[in-house]
């Protein structure tokens, strides 16, 4: 997949279920990660090192992964630009979409499964059915040692559960 093409604009959710646009028939029976991120934001960058690696691990079981990046001028070619470098950078290869501006509060309004958008990356963890199982707010970066460590076992261990 080209990465330009991976990079579209986002439609909010209006329930625990995703907008048709994300919940397409790609994604039909799979676990699903969204990871709201900004491509500014240290914490995701650390953080998107460790998402290829779910996603390369776990996708032939049946994982997607969606990114949605929030960034921070508001300008789509600009912005679209700054993610595609991301992605060149981490050797992304799942969809990564343009979701709005880095705003926390305007990023809360397009997901009303979250009461808000605490801080970047969020992760939101989705079933085969496309509920939403499991939220998890921040990185705790391999820099952080027992913290990372503890991290990665917990979201290892939630996507287990998901992918049977």
């Amino acid at each position: 997949m080209d990465r330009r093409q991976a990079v579209l604009p986002f439609r909010a959710v209006t329930s625990t279920r995703l907008h048709p646009t994300l919940a397409d028939s790609s994604f039909a029976g799979k676990a699903r990660i969204l990871q709201i991120f900004g491509s500014w934001c240290s914490n995701c960058n650390d953080a998107a090192a460790y998402t290829v690696e779910l996603h390369r691990r776990y996708g032939d079981r049946g994982l997607a992964v969606v990114g949605l990046a929030f960034e921070i001028t508001g300008n789509f070619e600009r912005d679209s630009e700054q993610v595609r470098i991301h992605a060149e950078r981490y050797g992304i290869e799942y969809p990564i979409l343009i979701a709005g501006l880095h705003d926390k509060a305007e990023a809360s309004k397009a997901f009303h499964v979250l009461d808000r958008v605490r801080a970047y990356p969020t992760f939101v963890f989705m079933d085969g059915e496309g509920e939403v199982r499991a939220i998890y707010t921040g990185f705790a970066g391999p820099a952080t040692g027992d913290a990372h460590a503890e991290l990665r076992e917990q979201f290892e261990s939630l996507l287990e559960d998901l992918l049977r």
